[in-house]
């Protein structure tokens, strides 16, 4: 194994849950509402009301897809780490085994600033296809913040990382590329 001269682990915020959490408490509360006048009321529920089974598999299927969301989005990280003998990354539980990129294939980097939901449309795992209105800004791989790794390879591809950590990422690519 290459001696690792940086390494990062970055996990979605409170924020993410700030939005999950109260589209999951809304759900709730609203088939709440459903069920006590369609099951205990006995009145039809809606203008154009589900039969009590229907009523009960649909809240089911929204509960259990809701609380996935928000299970997946709590255990999302990026792992970055810059070894002597590239730059590897993993985005479990989407991705889980390392990317690498060999310094040989990078043409240029730098440590930027960018607009995530602007330049690549949010956070995440994020390709941007080339079209009119946005030139083409490769893929980004991030979590949080405004600050990435951007790398753009030999063919052609960019490759954008996001970080908290801007000073120690680029003190090691320099290291890693030996431009120092």
């Amino acid at each position: 194994m290459e001696k690792i001269l940086f390494k990062e682990e970055q996990k979605f915020g409170p924020m993410i849950q700030l939005i999950l959490l109260p589209g999951l408490i809304f759900t709730i509360v609203i088939f709440g509402i459903g069920f006590y006048k369609q099951l205990y009321l006995g009145e039809p529920w809606g203008n154009e009301p589900m039969s009590d089974t229907g009523l009960i598999v649909t809240f089911i299927f929204v509960l259990v897809f809701l609380s996935a969301l928000s299970i997946l989005f709590i255990k999302m990280k990026l792992i970055t780490e810059i070894r002597s003998d590239g730059i590897y990354f993993k985005y479990p539980p989407i991705i889980n085994k390392f990317k690498d990129i060999k310094p040989d294939s990078i043409e240029r980097f730098e440590v930027r600033k960018y607009n995530a939901i602007r330049e690549y449309g949010g956070y995440g795992i994020k390709g941007v296809k080339h079209n009119r209105r946005r030139r083409s800004k490769g893929i980004a791989y991030n979590v949080s913040g405004n600050t990435g790794l951007q790398l753009y390879l030999k063919d052609g591809r960019k490759i954008l990382i996001g970080t908290q950590r801007s000073e120690a990422i680029r003190y090691a690519m320099n290291k890693m590329m030996k431009t120092e």
